[in-house]
C-alpha cells in the first residue's frame, strides 16, 4: 500500500504522540486524555478510507505533531531525546513483528476481543486497557528490543499506568505498522527530515 508524504507525517505523529503519552503517564502518572484517547481508538480502527480518519481527524494528532516538528528539527531536550529512542525502538518491533506472522494474527485476534469489550464500555475504559495490556505482554514484549520505560516508581509501579503505558506502546506499534504500509522507512528517517520538516509545518499551519 502506497501513501503520501502527509500519510507518513500523519502516521509518525501516532507513533510519537503515543510515545509521549507513555512518557508522560512514566514520569507524572497523568497525559493528556484527548491524546491518549486519539491513540487507543486508533488500535480499532482497520477499515479507514484515509490515514487521518485511523485517529479521528488529523487535528487530533496535534499533540504528536508539535513534538514531531522539534525532532525533525534538531530541537531536541532530554525528553524529547527519551520519546525519539521510544520511536525508533517501536518502528524496530514493527519490523520483528511482521517477520511473526501468527503473533501478527494474535494480536489482530486480541483486538477484535478488546473492541467487542469497548462497545460495551468505552475504548479507554479500564477493563479494555487491561486487556490491551495483556495482549501486548503476550505478544509485541516477547519481541527485541524489549522497551525499558523510565520513569517515576510511583507511577510505574501503579498497574493502571502499567496497562495504559503497555496500551499506548501497542498503539505505537500500530502507528509503526501504518507509517510502514504507507511507504514509510527507516532511511528516509536520516535522508529525508527535511521533507517530513516542511510537511509537518504545513499541517500545523494550517490547524493552528
Amino acid at each position: 500500500m502506497s501513501g503520501t508524504i502527509t500519510d507518513r507525517v500523519l502516521a509518525m505523529a501516532g507513533i510519537v504522540q503515543a510515545c509521549r503519552c507513555v512518557q508522560q503517564i512514566a514520569r507524572h502518572g497523568m497525559t493528556d486524555a484527548d491524546a491518549l484517547t486519539a491513540s487507543i481508538n486508533s488500535l480499532f480502527v482497520t477499515e479507514a478510507d484515509t490515514t487521518e480518519a485511523v485517529y479521528g481527524g488529523r487535528e487530533k494528532l496535534l499533540p504528536g505533531l508539535r513534538l514531531a516538528k522539534k525532532l525533525f528539527d534538531n530541537k531536541q531536550d532530554t525528553e524529547s531525546v527519551e520519546v525519539m529512542r521510544y520511536c525508533l525502538m517501536v518502528i524496530q518491533l514493527e519490523r520483528s513483528l511482521m517477520k511473526r506472522p501468527a503473533m501478527l494474527a494474535q494480536v489482530g485476534d486480541g483486538i477484535d476481543n478488546a473492541r467487542s469489550q469497548a462497545e460495551h464500555f468505552s475504548t479507554t475504559h479500564s477493563n479494555v486497557l487491561a486487556n490491551l495490556a495483556g495482549l501486548y505482554t503476550d505478544t509485541i514484549s516477547e519481541l527485541n528490543p524489549r522497551i525499558m520505560v523510565n520513569g517515576d516508581q510511583v507511577h510505574i509501579g501503579n498497574s493502571e499506568n502499567v496497562n495504559r503505558i503497555r496500551s499506548l506502546l501497542l498503539a505505537a506499534v500500530r502507528s509503526a505498522v501504518l507509517w510502514r504500509q504507507k511507504g514509510g522507512t527507516r532511511l528516509q528517517l536520516i535522508f529525508t527530515r527535511k521533507r517530513y520538516l516542511n510537511e509537518i509545518n504545513r499541517i500545523i499551519g494550517e490547524l493552528d
